[in-house]
């Protein structure tokens, strides 16, 4: 049996054509890509039957474009359309999966497609009416059950990349390697990744000697969840790792976890409120003798973390913190508060912050021997220090026509 799939195709009219079909004004449209690179300039060259505006608070329609990865490594990308003034209440959600094979092009094209098809109801009582057309694409034969996984629903990525740069007395250079495993399904989720990296420095002093500061980091990370219900989910992560940043050799955790969604992890494209525990067992061997005489240690550990995302048509905003200590000693631990908010203020207005600052009394790593001036001019090693802090902050205000329709590339993009 041969599945019909209907595409809604819109061509774009003249300027000297009749208007009289479609009584209403033109559909103003916003289209606002919140967790997903979209292309702005493709949108407007292929979406023609709309006013293309610049701010949310001048459209008729919001279109809220967001993404959320697949059990193959994949997309699914979540368009919600908002109706406002005349369209206020008519609202609906439309739904695409865009595979991990998929070219920018592939992606930037369904997108489109999606998003021409979610605005038609809101085109039928404008100008746009008249240019409708509806043609059926046949796309092969229906199965009649889903076709067989021969993966089973596994999927594999592996990496390579390197740099190097220098001149006539510095060089540099950094290779990066990865591989991961994963798993997904509704039930039970599993990922395992692979990761080495080798990073050198060369130095030629005023006295003619060279200093070489090289890094070496490796890890192995695994985690595996179970789904209990809509709210709950519970499983064990385990990491092996070294870094000479750090002064370890290795360092091996597990530790078993149990998470609780404020909202149904199916909303989690638009909202997530998560509080999670998770407490196991930790062990180091390190390369030099640390501050409190030791070369290995093993001891307990805990982590209560929290995460908010929303992300709504003012903008996005996520905020967490991570408690993390020792057992027994409470007194060796680490607290951090992070945050990102993206805000569209009013009429062009715009604010973002983002910001990490972590409190650290938990450092059983570093070394008894003091570093070298030059240790810590390069960042060879991880210093002493009681606190961490990163902050990011910007502003913008745009102002003028309200339409941006029109992509110009003579010369550049310059705008």
């Amino acid at each position: 049996m041969t599945a019909l799939i209907v595409f809604l195709t819109l061509a774009a009219a003249a300027a000297a054509q009749d208007t009289s079909q479609g009584s209403g004004p033109t559909v103003r449209v916003f289209i606002d890509c919140q967790n997903i690179s979209c292309d702005d300039e493709f949108f407007r060259t292929e979406i023609t039957f709309i006013d293309h505006v610049r701010q949310r608070q001048d459209a008729d329609v919001h279109v809220q474009v967001t993404s959320q990865p697949t059990g193959a490594e994949g997309r699914e990308l979540t368009f919600t359309f908002f109706g406002q003034g005349r369209f206020a209440g008519r609202n609906h959600t439309l739904r695409q999966i865009v595979l991990v094979a998929a070219s920018d092009d592939d992606v930037r094209r369904a997108m489109v497609r999606m998003i021409s098809i979610g605005l038609v109801p809101y085109a039928l009582d404008s100008p746009a009416m008249r240019d409708l057309v509806v043609s059926i694409q046949r796309q092969g034969t229906a199965a009649a059950t889903p076709a067989k996984d021969p993966w089973n629903r596994w999927t594999f990525q592996g990496r390579l990349n390197g740099n190097a740069n220098g001149e006539a007395s510095t060089s540099s250079l950094n290779v990066f390697g990865a591989f991961s495993a994963n798993r997904v399904t509704d039930a039970t989720k599993f990922n395992a990744s692979v990761n080495g990296s080798y990073e050198e420095n060369s130095f030629v002093l005023p006295d003619g000697e060279q200093f070489l500061a090289p890094n070496r980091n490796y890890g192995l990370n695994a985690t595996f969840v179970k789904s209990l219900d809509p709210h709950w989910s519970a499983g064990i992560r385990g990491s092996l790792s070294q870094t000479t940043f750090r002064n370890q050799d290795s360092s091996l955790l597990v530790a078993p976890a149990i998470e609780y969604d404020i909202f149904p992890y199916s909303e989690s494209t638009r909202r997530l409120l998560t509080i999670q525990y998770a407490a196991g067992v930790r062990t180091f061997d390190y390369r030099q003798e640390t501050i409190y005489n030791k070369l290995s240690e093993t001891t307990g550990v805990q982590t209560l973390s929290s995460t908010l995302s929303l992300r709504q048509r003012w903008g996005t905003v996520s905020s967490g913190f991570e408690v993390a200590s020792y057992i027994p000693k409470i007194d060796r631990n680490h607290l951090t508060w992070f945050g990102d908010l993206n805000l569209n203020l009013y009429q062009g207005l715009g604010l973002n912050l983002a910001f990490e600052l972590s409190s650290l009394r938990d450092q059983l790593y570093l070394p008894l021997e003091e570093a070298t001036e030059e240790e810590v001019l390069v960042r060879q090693r991880q210093l002493a220090t009681t606190y961490r802090y990163f902050y990011f902050f910007g502003v913008s205000y745009t102002f003028g026509s309200i339409y941006s329709p029109v992509v110009n590339p003579r010369m550049g993009n310059n705008n």
